[in-house]
């Protein structure tokens, strides 16, 4: 018999405890075990229950779960049960924290009184038996739910009938890809169509049916297919109507935006233009109605006017599908993933037993590419070029997307063209891109050709300075086509590479440090020196050394020309090697004017390497643009049908129509700071966002991923949890002012996706929090001023002492005959009196060395001045009002 070890960790302790109570692990089931971390390490384990059963399971087995938890592995557990209102659903907690373990019996309940008799029937009154109603002490039979049928067929797809809106089975097939197709009135799984059925999804969608009751009755016929080529038809079709669908949509919408600017305009009829409010005046109040209404009907027409756009994009792509999806350059590559497919399955045919899917899956490969092979070769009978590895040769010129590039190879597939992301030109030759004897190259394939053009005409073009275009290369391509071109490479004689030993493959040159002279030796191919030719000595110009001979240019520059009188030049290539094993670089012997060199047949010699200048194509940085200015919008007013507020302060009027127009709330987070101040917003303990709409109710879970930005702007905090160790979130100062002000003012909410919901906000305008940010900045600002001046004080004090510690150097190196800085000076070092007499030393220097000697000076060290981030200020306190005293028209 096998023993079952003990626990090791405290998490299967607690889910073979919970196992054996009968619940399932697991999402979608009853429970789940989580831990709580703290600074990265784990400091509890907890178990989340996710069912009503669940809990009621802990519950009646709490004390078995401890002794449980504690007998596997030793491991020690808290179960805590109380019930919340009254309410005799248990709420329970597993932890082996720091809780406090609380067992709540659970409430009475009050038994119903139980219904008065019936008085009994007279005589001669008969009484009829219902024969539906059940006897006594019998349950009523749960009423039958209805028979859904799922079928699934290659010409209709997969469909489900039998259901009707609003009888559940939507929301339980709905996870497993189902919608709604309002065409037929069923449901059924999105491009199913002239596919194999999708098993996995139709086996759960069942088995979740009929865990709910359902009858479900599955169907699948694959035999049921229609033609690729109804298929096409019946998309070509429904592209069709999309456009016609779209143009309409985007006539409407361009219709309504012409009415809505006329209108826009028409509601200012009557005010000459730039005509100011009269405030006081008894028009005022018309005034500001004509500009809302204006401003209303233009936005209107904006909306509308961006609807026209975005259908008139969408009908242009439904018009366009058919030429897309029909281009014989697109087909083509299309055609080469379905041969790959089909291969695939073939090969899977062969090593699989059943082999039914395969030989469907082969059937409809064939169909498909016998159809788009057809399109293609109509394509061809039509005039349309496509290119293929006959029609290039090695050296012609293919354009790709605006550029010609040259051809280096013809492969089956694609082209191997000259690549270099450097250079913007229209024109790239194999020379272009070619860099110390390496050819760059790129594969492109042949549907992405656009034209060709031969090497000879691509030059004789750029002789005249001009780049041709897919007519002139079209007909210098029919004049010199690729076979004509291949044949006349093929012609040439072909000459064997014959190297001479006679003739020195490479040079190598050593010269010392601060040295006067330079030996260059010539090497034979194996790198060894050359029988034939001595060493030769190589002097500097008079007054000059060759000083760092790895990158002496006098050096290089006298060996260029000692090779030039000797007949050498040097290929492609650079200099290897280094000062102290010697420069070495590949040299050939020059080629006689009307005939190629030697030792490479028609080979054009190499320029002379010149000095690296910056790129001319580069464009000289600039400052960036300046963004435009974005135009504050003065909020409107509050509505004519509000009771007029009472006299207040026009300062205080307009501070908070300011503080209204720069709030930039979205309507999500605007609900969460309003369901804050009115008390009704609590965090759980598991860290889920509650809004209680309701007392005495658990409330809606909402999301709380808008919390900490307006925790980080000052409107919101999170409280100390309660007994129930719920943390209610709480409005700041800043939080109560900003749902007045937007109460009040009303301002227009921020469109705002999910991910713009949590960037940082901007406090209240002239607030509590902006205050203390202001405060901070300055903090902030007073530190970085006094790093700064620090930072120069020491840098100045750094070039005085090693100004000074040159000095010192300088005189240290003339006694010792010393010419490059590559020792340093010793510690304590004085001259004595006859080294300063020979030497002629500064007296000054010479006190300073001394000076030196008996106190040594350190060294400064610059301080650090890295930008450290600024830290976030700490939550504010809550508002000490209550919910109750949010008096809209109150001056904060």
């Amino acid at each position: 018999m096998a023993l079952i070890q003990s626990a090791r960790t405290p998490t299967i302790a607690l889910a073979r405890a919970l196992r054996r109570a009968g619940l399932a692990q697991g999402r979608g089931k009853d429970f789940r075990v989580e831990g709580q971390y703290r600074d990265g390490e784990r400091v509890a384990t907890y178990a989340l229950l996710l069912t009503q059963h669940a809990d009621e399971t802990v519950a009646a087995h709490a004390d078995d779960i401890e002794r449980w938890t504690s007998e596997d592995g030793g491991w020690s557990f808290t179960v805590s049960v109380r019930y919340i209102d009254g309410k005799p659903r248990p709420h329970t907690t597993i932890s082996n924290g720091a809780v406090e373990r609380i067992r709540e019996e659970p409430p009475t309940v009050t038994p119903e009184p139980a219904p008065e008799p019936e008085p009994e029937p007279t005589a001669g009154t008969a009484v009829l038996e219902d024969p539906a109603e059940p006897e006594k002490g019998e349950q009523p039979p749960a009423p039958p739910k209805a028979s859904v049928t799922i079928t699934h067929t290659r010409a209709e797809g997969t469909l489900l009938d039998g259901s009707r809106k609003g009888d559940g089975v939507y929301e339980l097939v709905r996870p497993f890809g189902f919608r709604s197709f309002r065409s037929l009135g069923m449901l059924g799984i999105q491009r199913s169509r002239d596919r194999e059925a999708d098993r996995w999804r139709i086996n759960r969608a069942t088995a979740a049916l009929r865990d709910a009751g359902y009858e479900v009755t599955v169907e699948i016929d694959e035999t049921q297919r229609r033609s690729f080529a109804e298929a096409e038809a019946e998309r070509l079709e429904r592209a069709e109507d999309r456009a016609e669908r779209f143009n309409d949509r985007a006539d409407r919408a361009a219709s309504n935006s012409n009415a809505r600017h006329k209108a826009a305009m028409g509601a200012l009829d009557g005010i000459e233009p730039g005509q100011p409010v009269l405030v006081g005046h008894h028009s005022e109040r018309r005034h500001r109605r004509a500009i809302e209404r204006s401003d209303n009907h233009m936005r209107k027409s904006i909306e509308e006017s961006d609807k026209a756009t975005h259908y008139g994009h969408r009908a242009e792509a439904a018009e366009q599908y058919e030429g897309r999806r029909y281009d014989p350059n697109r087909t083509r590559r299309r055609l080469e993933k379905l041969k790959a497919d089909l291969r695939w399955h073939e090969r899977a045919r062969e090593r699989s037993s059943n082999t039914g899917r395969h030989d469907r899956a082969i059937a409809d490969l064939n169909e498909e590419i016998a159809h788009w092979e057809s399109v293609v070769e109509k394509a061809r009978q039509d005039g349309v070029k496509l290119w293929e590895a006959d029609d290039f040769a090695p050296g012609d010129f293919a354009l790709y997307y605006g550029t010609w590039y040259q051809v280096k190879r013809a492969n089956p597939k694609t082209l191997s063209i000259a690549w270099d992301l450097r250079q913007t030109r229209q024109v790239l030759t194999l020379e272009d891109a070619t860099e110390t004897g390496t050819t760059y190259t790129f594969t492109l394939d042949y549907t992405k050709v656009k034209a060709r053009c031969p090497d000879e005409a691509m030059r004789a073009f750029l002789a005249d300075g001009k780049v041709p275009g897919t007519k002139l290369a079209r007909a210098a391509s029919e004049a010199q086509p690729a076979s004509a071109v291949r044949a006349a490479l093929a012609a040439k004689p072909k000459v064997k590479k014959r190297s001479d030993p006679k003739i020195p493959k490479r040079v190598k040159v050593v010269s010392e440090w601060d040295a006067t002279e330079a030996t260059l030796t010539y090497l034979d191919g194996r790198g060894k020196p050359h029988k034939l030719y001595e060493p030769v000595t190589i002097s500097a110009p008079e007054g000059e050394k060759f000083t760092e001979a790895a990158s002496s240019r006098s050096l290089l520059a006298a060996v260029t020309r000692h090779l030039e009188e000797h007949g050498f030049q040097y290929p492609d290539g650079r200099w290897t090697g280094g000062s102290r094993s010697g420069l070495i670089r590949s040299i050939e012997p020059v080629a006689a004017e009307g005939a190629p060199p030697a030792s490479e047949p028609e080979a054009a010699p190499a320029p002379e390497p010149q000095p690296e200048a910056p790129a001319a194509d580069e464009p000289p940085a600039g400052e960036p643009e300046p963004a435009p200015p974005v135009a504050e919008q003065e909020p409107a007013g509050p509505p004519a049908d509000d009771p007029a507020p009472p006299v207040e302060d026009p300062a205080e009027l307009r501070l908070q129509r300011e503080q209204a127009a720069v709030l930039g709330w979205s309507a999500g987070q605007a609900e969460v700071v309003i369901a804050a101040a009115a008390g009704r917003l609590y965090r759980h303990v598991f860290g889920t966002l509650h809004c209680q709409d309701q007392p005495g109710t658990v409330g809606r879970a909402i999301s709380n991923h808008r919390l900490n930005a307006l925790t980080k702007a000052g409107f919101l905090t999170v409280g100390a949890p309660d007994a129930t160790r719920r943390r209610p979130i709480l409005v700041t100062v800043d939080g109560r002012r900003a749902v007045m002000v937007w109460k009040r003012w009303k301002p227009k909410p921020v469109e705002m996706n999910r991910e713009q919901e949590c960037e940082r906000l901007r406090p209240l305008l002239h607030g509590e929090q902006a205050r203390r940010l202001a405060r901070q900045a300055q903090e902030a600002e007073a530190e970085r001023k006094a790093a700064n001046a620090e930072f120069h004080e020491v840098h100045q004090r750094l070039i005085a002492w090693e100004d000074r510690d040159d000095r010192l150097w300088r005189a240290w190196a003339k006694v010792n005959g010393i010419a490059y800085r590559l020792q340093r000076r010793p510690a304590g070092w004085v001259p004595t009196e006859e080294e300063i007499a020979e030497h002629r030393l500064d007296a000054e220097v010479v006190a300073e060395l001394r000076a030196d000697a008996e106190n040594p000076e350190p060294k400064p060290v610059l301080p650090a001045l890295n930008q450290r981030p600024t830290p976030d200020l700490p939550p504010m306190d809550a508002d000490d009002q209550t919910p109750e005293q949010l008096d809209l028209f109150a001056i904060a």
